[in-house]
């Protein structure tokens, strides 16, 4: 009896080692597996927080840029879907504790010494702007100081900063709505109905007639603006309307094509 019981516990450890390896080994596995699983996806989410905005950074103080390797790419489909109607802007940002070595803000020099990395992108195509972003240069921004997009630039449409200019034909109220003003027109509508933005319209003529009747026109020309975006759903109350008449031109009135320069309506887009 003695020699059976060591027997009776060596062929329980046995078993007990069996059914650990062949039961439980598999959960073992799926458990670490799953750990892995969830590793991956985790890694993703925090790479993506680290994404460079543009494939350009700058040190700070400093208008030189730097590229990485996904700039030849970046540039490209920049220029590729750079349409004959638009201009691409090329925004360079500072921020209000960085220094200047030139006369003109950090930020403009920025855009002009990345528009240098372009090849064969013409002045008529281009539009350069130094704007300023916060109060310090920080480490995590110093990849977010360059930003890119597309204005309208046609007869009829031009954007300019933060406003686009809509042109009218002389002495003319109506005469406006084709198919790309409307267009255009049916985007600022569908923007502002859904992020609740307020939209200003400024009136602007010629100087031909008297100041009195060009202030009224310039106020017609914006209502007829108004008018058509209140039609697509704009709320009237987030409609502002003004009128210049002559006091503002952009355009020399001595020349045909100054006077169509100043025939428009200014409109912004206005955050709450």
């Amino acid at each position: 009896m003695r020699i059976l019981i060591p027997i009776f516990w060596i062929l329980l450890g046995i078993f007990y080692w069996f059914c650990k390896e062949n039961c439980c080994g598999d959960q073992a596995i799926s458990d670490s597996a799953s750990v892995v699983s969830e590793i991956k996806k985790v890694a993703p989410i925090e790479s993506r927080t680290m994404q460079k905005l543009t494939p350009i950074s700058f040190k700070c103080s400093d208008d030189v840029p730097s590229t990485d390797a996904k700039w030849a790419q970046f540039r490209d489909s920049l220029l590729t879907n750079l349409k004959t109607d638009s201009k691409l802007e090329i925004r360079g940002l500072y921020a209000g504790d960085e220094t200047s070595n030139g006369s003109e803000n950090l930020g403009l020099a920025r855009a002009k010494n990345v528009l240098k990395l372009f090849d064969n992108l013409g002045s008529d195509k281009v539009k350069i702007v130094g704007d300023r972003k916060g109060d310090k240069c920080l480490k995590e921004e110093l990849n977010n100081l360059i930003t890119f997009r597309y204005l309208k630039n046609t007869i009829k449409i031009k954007e300019v900063g933060d406003r686009t200019l809509i042109y009218f034909p002389f002495n003319s109220t109506n005469r406006l709505v084709d198919t790309e003003v409307e267009n255009y027109l049916n985007e600022v509508a569908k923007r502002v109905v859904a992020s609740g933005e307020r939209v200003r319209l400024t009136g602007h003529t010629d100087s031909i007639d008297s100041e009195a009747f060009n202030m009224n026109l310039g106020e017609l020309r914006a209502t007829f603006v108004s008018d058509y975006l209140i039609r697509k759903g704009v709320n009237p109350n987030k409609i502002m309307i003004r009128s210049k008449g002559e006091r503002d031109p952009i355009g020399d009135n001595a020349t045909e094509d100054g006077r169509a320069k100043n025939r428009r309506t200014e409109l912004q887009i206005l955050k709450n």
